[in-house]
């Protein structure tokens, strides 16, 4: 796809907005008031089961109405039990479409223990809307994984995908009927963010007997902000926001004035020096004594 296409394709506001419905999902994740914008309103509360020998449920994300848009939402690690399914790197045959490739095991369990669920509940609503469907890094493999299956599964034929700080998801095979298939599919990331290197393109044997191998999903929007702290400030959704919404200030302003409580405090997008503190030196110098 050319420049021209892509640029055409990827709606700076969409990704504002997707960007702090993503950051809603990690509230109500944590048990906070769920803030959706005028006009939207909850139709579904994800659940799905995260860990791998002892899997636990878990509030993922949810799906959310306006009188003209459908979005689902993905949110990423954060607890042990995602941390176990996001090393869960071997992979399976991708189970909701024929002949398309092996997608990472510990993604595909989580999507899999809700994708009946989800899916059903996507069938009640007008397939007339558009739907947008997003994920932030563990959410943007889920975001992929569903929007394939939504895609040739539902009525829902032309999904919109935004995924932030998304990991890599699958085989080439699996990456190549994507792209195929779901054309309005964006993904973004920070250069500076190391999940999307993750995991490598290339497990070589032994480390399996076939080896393994990974390729991201199209199409790329790249950021570029460096905050010094790899697994945080470089990643964290709240800083994909404020950087995003540098590129249409106005359209952030007014989504975050009219909607109080809805765009997330960006306080901590700010570099992070890397000293050691005082009191580490404290402890040190006591313990030489």
């Amino acid at each position: 796809m050319n420049s021209s296409n892509l640029y055409y394709m990827f709606n700076r506001e969409d990704s504002i907005l997707l960007s702090a419905m993503i950051y809603q999902s990690y509230q109500l994740f944590e048990k906070e008031p769920l803030v959706l914008p005028k006009g939207y309103s909850l139709r579904y509360t994800i659940r799905a089961l995260a860990g791998v020998e002892e899997p636990e449920s878990e509030v993922f994300g949810f799906i959310a109405e306006s009188q003209d848009h459908i979005i689902v939402t993905f949110r990423g690690t954060r607890t042990f039990k995602d941390n176990e399914s996001d090393q869960d790197l071997y992979q399976v045959p991708y189970p909701f479409v024929r002949h398309a490739g092996k997608t990472h095991r510990g993604f595909t369990c989580i999507y899999q223990s809700t994708r009946n669920e989800l899916i059903g509940e996507l069938t009640k609503l007008s397939a007339t809307k558009r739907l947008l469907v997003a994920g932030h890094s563990l959410g943007g493999a889920l975001a992929v994984l569903a929007a394939f299956d939504i895609a040739v599964n539902t009525r829902f034929k032309h999904p919109f995908v935004y995924t932030y700080g998304s990991p890599r998801v699958a085989d080439p095979l699996f990456a190549s009927q994507f792209n195929h298939t779901v054309k309005n599919s964006i993904r973004i990331y920070n250069v500076h963010d190391i999940i999307p290197t993750l995991p490598d393109q290339t497990y070589p044997p032994p480390f399996t007997k076939q080896g393994l191998f990974y390729q991201h999903v199209d199409k790329k929007v790249t950021l570029s902000f460096q905050l010094n702290s790899l697994p945080v400030r470089n990643h964290e959704i709240v800083c994909y926001f404020k950087n995003l919404s540098r590129q249409n200030p106005a359209f952030s302003k007014s989504l975050c004035d009219e909607n109080p409580g809805f765009c997330p405090d960006t306080e901590l997008c700010v570099p992070f020096m890397g000293i050691c503190s005082d009191k580490a030196s404290a402890n040190h110098s006591s313990s030489q004594e």
